[in-house]
């Protein structure tokens, strides 16, 4: 369905009466236009009036495609928003589900560096995408579920296994396919992490009861790690709940 959103599609010029005007310049757009992650958070600046004043916006779109203001200046000069009028308009990060449905559906759809016109139940808006970011988070997996990805070798072709322990705790009891970085030598791995794992590829981390490889997976998040699981448990968990798994207990 197509929401009340616009994207400008031709210069919007001064002289312009009504908000309908402003609308005439523009095209609709459906709000997937530009179909993002929920997991995607962009930094979004605003202009906000009064619905009849769309000239208004009209007008600072002109002043920013002739390049005579910047969209800060045009913000603390004519936005009605008291909060973010003194930031020049820079509302901060948004997430989906944090604001007016309209109005996030309308910056959601606009690429970085990007504008376009709204409605919300505020005004009407000139909105800014300045940039995006991934917000990952710590996935859990589960003992079954890595004994299942572990009969799956087509699968582990996309699936980077790191293994936190000490490495006479890998003499002991190990699983296939793990990389062993142990924790306690983090100042000699973590220099090149990213040279000995793609932050792109999933990622799954294991120890001997869930706390150190958490410690990893928090670690590969803050480095721009967008795919993490953190086996729940550990291999003692593994050793004892996998039938079959043949992993000594220690």
């Amino acid at each position: 369905a197509l929401m009340q959103l616009v994207r400008r599609t031709a210069p919007m010029h001064k002289g312009m009466s009504a908000p309908c005007n402003v609308l005439a310049t523009c095209r609709l757009v459906q709000t997937a236009a530009v179909p993002r992650p929920d997991n995607v958070k962009i930094e979004v600046s605003h202009i906000l009036v009064s619905a009849e004043k769309g000239a208004l916006l009209a007008d600072c779109q002109a002043q920013l495609d002739a390049g005579d203001r910047t969209f800060s200046e045009l913000a603390t000069l004519h936005s009605e928003c008291r909060t973010t009028r003194p930031q020049g308009g820079r509302m901060g990060w948004l997430a989906k589900g944090t604001y007016h449905a309209a109005f996030e559906a309308a910056a959601y759809a606009t690429p970085v560096g990007g504008n376009c016109v709204c409605n919300s139940p505020r005004g009407l808006h000139l909105l800014t995408v300045t940039a995006e970011k991934l917000e990952a988070s710590i996935q859990h997996m589960s003992v079954q579920e890595l004994a299942e990805l572990l009969t799956h070798p087509e699968e582990l072709e996309d699936v980077q296994l790191v293994d936190v322990r000490e490495t006479w705790e890998a003499d002991m009891a190990r699983l296939p396919g793990f990389q062993l970085l142990p924790l306690s030598n983090f100042n000699t791995w973590s220099t090149d992490i990213k040279q000995r794992m793609d932050p792109d590829v999933r990622t799954v981390c294991l120890c001997h009861h869930g706390v150190r490889s958490m410690n990893m997976a928090n670690y590969l998040v803050s480095q721009g790690y967008t795919n993490v699981f953190n086996v729940t448990g550990g291999i003692d968990a593994y050793s004892k709940a996998v039938p079959g798994a043949n992993v000594p207990t220690y």
